[in-house]
């Protein structure tokens, strides 16, 4: 619950037309979404202006506005603010401020949503915990995620996304974690970083920039909590000057295949015991951890096997999925559907070129690529083929007991390949 004068302090504006309302219930930057008792803040974004929805805002049962000009005629309180995108973050900061339970920041090439969930599943054994909304990890999402959270919770444990310089150094300042996590270093949004010449040998001075990046949500917290092993370790270390703990060699259980799922689990199981749960509390969080949709999202139709790890895709993840599923006991044979990776620049079709070789060493049955981009996956395989035309490959070859796994980045939408092939085998 928000009081209209904390919304006021933080801001540091006046309402207009206050009326009855004194509260909100959180507030909505989407008309869509948004709850009735919520307050509307009006964003200006590259696509569209929050403000040309206030008024639906109002008839979807807004308490209030958060805008940059005055609207006369909707007749409910307005906040009317130099910019909503400062607002927001103030919000959030005097949010945060509230705070008196412990705070953990996540970040990481991959896994940071499912390292984030598996954390929350840990601590929940021990108090109540609030966490990010889904991937809400960007300057958007995470002051609203934090607005959204419980205040008198326990745990507060957000993830930190980034695709530019400076962002997780601006996320970790709004957030100011009394724990750090870094998941690990890899090729993620690798095109905005530096730009590298086609067939270029070395990818390593890109990879010690995101580093470096990621290593900046560090000087913002109190505690770190890193992977010794990494060949990063020693680099980010230097950057800071608190307590670094190193991951748990304790062995914990994890029903999810795979060494980065066993990973993702000491990460969560290493802090659960940093933060005083026993081994018995730790491995019960891990016991009932709940995957979000899309990420390694098991299910069985007409005895044949899909999983939908299509929510995102980067190299570091790639290789993960890929390999997890190539050790995956089948009764039959499996089907490796794959798109594109986007955000990796001038590196781009060098990088899909690497994974058909990646690929192509396993011996899948059947492998197919989807698009420009899947195209440039160069492998013993149908590469470039429209979705319509995956579905239709699928549907006449798939038998019982075989396996499918579609994986790629989240603006592909390969997801849409299950649904469509489901429907045909109806």
């Amino acid at each position: 619950m928000l009081q209209f004068d904390e919304l006021a302090s933080w801001t540091s504006s006046a309402w207009k037309e206050t009326g009855v309302a004194t509260q909100s219930l959180g507030i909505s930057h989407d008309t869509r979404t948004l709850k009735e008792g919520e307050v509307y803040i009006a964003i200006r974004g590259d696509n569209h202006d929050g403000h040309d929805f206030v008024e639906q805002a109002i008839v979807n049962g807004a308490a209030g506005v958060i805008v940059e000009c005055e609207f006369p005629s909707i007749g409910k309180p307005q906040l009317v603010v130099p910019d909503t995108r400062v607002a927001l973050w103030q919000i959030a900061a005097g949010v945060r401020a509230s705070w008196s339970g412990t705070v953990i920041g996540v970040t990481g090439s991959a896994g940071k949503t499912t390292v984030k969930d598996m954390i929350a599943s840990v601590l929940s054994q021990k108090g109540v915990v609030s966490k990010t909304f889904g991937n809400w990890n960007n300057e958007i999402g995470l002051p609203l995620s934090m607005i959204a959270a419980n205040r008198d919770s326990d745990y507060f444990v957000f993830e930190l996304g980034m695709n530019h310089p400076g962002e997780i150094d601006l996320l970790a300042g709004l957030l100011k974690p009394d724990w750090a996590l870094i998941t690990n270093i890899g090729k993620a949004h690798i095109g905005f970083f530096q730009p590298i010449v086609p067939g270029h040998s070395t990818l390593d001075p890109a990879l010690g920039r995101i580093a470096d990046e990621k290593a900046a949500i560090l000087s913002h917290a109190k505690h770190g909590l890193l992977d010794a092993d990494s060949k990063w370790f020693v680099r980010m270390k230097q950057r800071f000057n608190g307590r670094v703990v190193a991951l748990s060699t304790e062995p914990f259980r994890v029903s999810q295949p795979g060494a980065h799922m066993m990973q993702n689990a000491r990460f969560a199981a290493t802090l659960g015991l940093e933060l005083g749960l026993s081994k018995e509390e730790a491995q019960a969080g891990l016991d009932e951890f709940d995957p979000a949709p899309m990420r390694w999202a098991v299910s069985m139709y007409k005895e044949i096997t899909f999983i939908n790890d299509a929510y995102n895709a980067n190299p570091l993840s790639m290789h993960a999925a890929i390999s997890t599923f190539a050790e995956l006991p089948c009764e039959g044979r499996k089907f490796l559907v794959l798109g594109g990776m986007r955000e990796l620049g001038g590196c781009e079709e060098q990088e899909h070129r690497e994974l058909g070789q990646f690929v192509d060493s396993f011996g899948f049955e059947r492998i197919i690529t989807i698009g420009e981009l899947g195209a440039h996956i160069q492998c013993n395989g149908l590469s470039g083929v429209e979705k319509s035309g995956a579905v239709q490959v699928l549907r006449d070859e798939l038998r019982a007991g075989d396996m499918v796994l579609v994986k790629a980045s989240r603006s592909e939408r390969l997801e849409t390949i299950l649904e469509q092939l489901k429907e045909s085998l109806t």
